[in-house]
């Protein structure tokens, strides 16, 4: 099983991480030095370490320096080469023995200068350097290889942006480097004298998820697991529990020594210090009295002087200075929705509102961004919003209940430029003039959509369902004659015991009971792709002058694979339409019989089926 984090839950800072993203582009350009255009950044990878045990291997009788063995060797290489020796030979006389080992002492001479010329040892840490190294520093921001730097850099993207957001820039970069210090110091403690090289943001990241842990206890933490590659999925923990089975699980391989050439003694030493640094500036006010109101003070909106220099030139009817106050005002704040929404009504040119419209959609805020758009008036230009922002804005129907044809203007402009979205925004603008009775429009903007280019086969076939469910309900008069029927089509969300749960729109649901339906009918019509297989739950036959009614639900968006996992999608759709039949009381079609055996009727089109299925009224 795997285990891994994601996210942080809602997780939004107030600014700009400046610090976070400083040492992160740190630890980058340092990784692009140190690692990546060196040739040999440790120093342990030349052709002179491969030639030292190949002659070694040829005269193991010979004295390899100990510095050579507790320098650059780990204590399993130390005793695999130190098992090697031999005594000498009696073939071998004295002269021969001292030339040989000038040989190998001069290989060992180079490789050591070398290895020590290399970045990463110049700079990473060696406890047996002592105090005064620039290692101490230094090595918090060098990695060890690409796996090694990315997964420090996720972890620390998780928790720090977030510690920085709540205590400034200032205090978090100062803990950062303490962090990483007393990180670095719990390694020393454990063996001073150790000549092995440390390197890595861990320890000061480590630091950071101590203290995250405790003064973000309650945050939840989005995990996702893997079992083989069968099941997947995710779930939400709290911090105080991501934070304590990671910290558990660093006791237990430093515990079990099973650290695999990690120190991790930095990691259980950065995670005490943070928790225990978190603990104590909550504790003892410091945070409440001092850091909160600097961050506050930093991050809480104050009006632009030029608002104000804006506002008294519109008082005196002067447009072009206060244009030019509310420039001012944009290039300092962009995002200041009175000088966007001002500026663009001035100069009739939603340019200038775009950032902040674009902001709002990425964050989510739809509805903040329909308000400013609407208060753009004549100035939003449907023909002048970039495509994906047109797409979220028209896509967020309940938001823009007050902007009565907007949507479908934006639609429309998207379809003109004819970019990736256009078949997209045009097929629901047709949905939507469906929706509001006015057919006529609907299939204007469904020819607009077939006229497109490059069209993929799944979008032709979504284009021609729509035009074939409305074709039969737009051609037909109100008597009802053959294939006349009144077609809504939706998305299963749920099935429960007494409904179904359908979206008729996104975000719209509807709850359907069985009980209410007056029938069911499935068929295999055929598209572009090949065939499909449509169900209709049927509101009404009709009658009286009233054509019939259904609510039609394709067979990809029954979601039958969630519904029955692991079951063929034949047999899921037999099970399913067995849970509907035993709940319904109506006529079934083609037959009640037939829908139990797994007997769908085949037609060439929508139109044929909804003259099969609705061509004479059903009691």
């Amino acid at each position: 099983m795997i285990l891994f984090p994601l996210r942080v839950e809602d997780a939004e800072v107030d600014r700009l991480p400046a610090v976070s993203i400083g040492i992160a582009a740190a630890c980058a350009a340092a990784f692009l030095l140190t690692w990546v255009v060196p040739r040999n950044p440790d120093g342990m990878r030349g052709d002179t370490f491969r030639e030292i045990v190949r002659y070694y291997q040829e005269h193991p009788y010979l004295t390899v320096q100990p510095t050579f063995l507790s320098d650059y060797l780990r204590p399993e290489a130390r005793a695999t080469l130190e098992g090697m020796h031999e005594e000498t030979p009696v073939t071998v006389d004295e002269a021969t023995r001292s030339l040989e080992q000038t040989h190998l002492d001069a290989l060992i001479g180079d490789f050591a200068a070398a290895a020590e010329a290399a970045p990463l040892r110049r700079f990473g840490l060696i406890p047996a350097r002592g105090l005064l190294q620039p290692g101490w520093l230094t090595h918090m921001f060098l990695h060890f290889g690409w796996m090694h730097i990315v997964g420090n850099l996720f972890f620390f993207y998780l928790v720090g942006p977030l510690l920085e957001d709540l205590w400034g820039r200032g205090f978090f970069a100062a803990f950062y480097l303490a962090g990483g210090l007393m990180a670095a110091l719990a390694h020393f403690g454990i063996d001073p004298r150790s000549t092995v090289l440390m390197a890595g943001a861990s320890g000061a990241i480590a630091a950071c998820m101590g203290a995250f842990t405790y003064r973000c206890a309650n945050r939840k933490i989005r995990m996702a697991y893997m079992i083989g590659l069968l099941r997947r999925g995710t779930f939400l923990i709290p911090a105080w529990l991501w934070g304590g089975f990671w910290f558990a699980g660093e006791v237990f391989s430093l515990a079990t020594h099973q650290t695999g050439g990690v120190a991790v003694m930095a990691h259980v030493g950065g995670f005490l210090f943070g928790f225990a640094a978190a603990t104590l500036i909550e504790k003892s006010g410091y945070e409440a009295r001092s850091l909160a109101p600097s961050v506050q003070e930093e991050t809480t909106w104050t009006q632009h002087p030029g608002i104000e220099t804006a506002r008294a030139a519109l008082e005196r009817g002067d447009n072009p200075g206060a244009a030019q106050a509310y420039r001012t005002v944009l290039a300092e704040q962009p995002l200041d929705r009175e000088a966007a929404v001002a500026l663009s009504r001035i100069e009739e040119d939603p340019a200038h509102a775009i950032p902040l419209l674009q902001n709002l959609a990425t964050r989510g805020d739809l509805a903040r961004a329909w308000l400013v758009a609407l208060e753009l008036g004549p100035a939003f230009d449907p023909d002048r919003v970039p495509d994906k922002l047109a797409y979220q804005l028209a896509g967020a129907t309940e938001a823009a209940s007050d902007a009565g044809d907007l949507p479908n203007l934006l639609d429309a402009a998207i379809g003109r430029r004819r970019g990736p979205l256009a078949a997209k925004a045009l097929l629901r603008a047709a949905k939507r003039c469906f929706a509001a009775g006015r057919s006529e429009e609907g299939q204007a903007y469904l020819a607009a959509a077939r006229a497109l280019p490059d069209l993929a086969p799944q979008m032709l076939a979504q284009i021609e369902a729509a035009a074939g469910g409305r074709d039969g309900a737009a051609a037909a008069p109100a008597a009802g004659p053959a294939g006349a029927v009144r077609v809504l089509a939706c998305k299963l969300v749920q099935l429960a015991e007494d409904a179904l749960h359908v979206e008729l729109s996104p975000g719209k649901t509807r709850r359907v009971e069985f009980n209410r339906l007056v029938g069911v009918a499935a068929g295999v019509v055929s598209n572009a792709e090949g065939s499909a297989i449509l169900t209709d739950f049927v509101l009404s036959w009709g009658g009286s002058g009233e054509t019939p009614s259904a609510l039609r639900i394709p067979g990809p968006q029954l979601g039958l694979a969630s519904i029955f996992p692991g079951l063929p999608s034949r047999e899921a759709y037999s099970r399913f339409l067995a849970h509907v039949l035993a709940r319904i009381a109506g006529n079934p079609l083609p037959s009640r019989e037939a829908l139990a055996a797994g007997e769908y009727p085949r037609f060439a089109s929508i139109a044929a089926l909804n003259a099969a299925f609705y061509g004479s009224a059903r009691r």
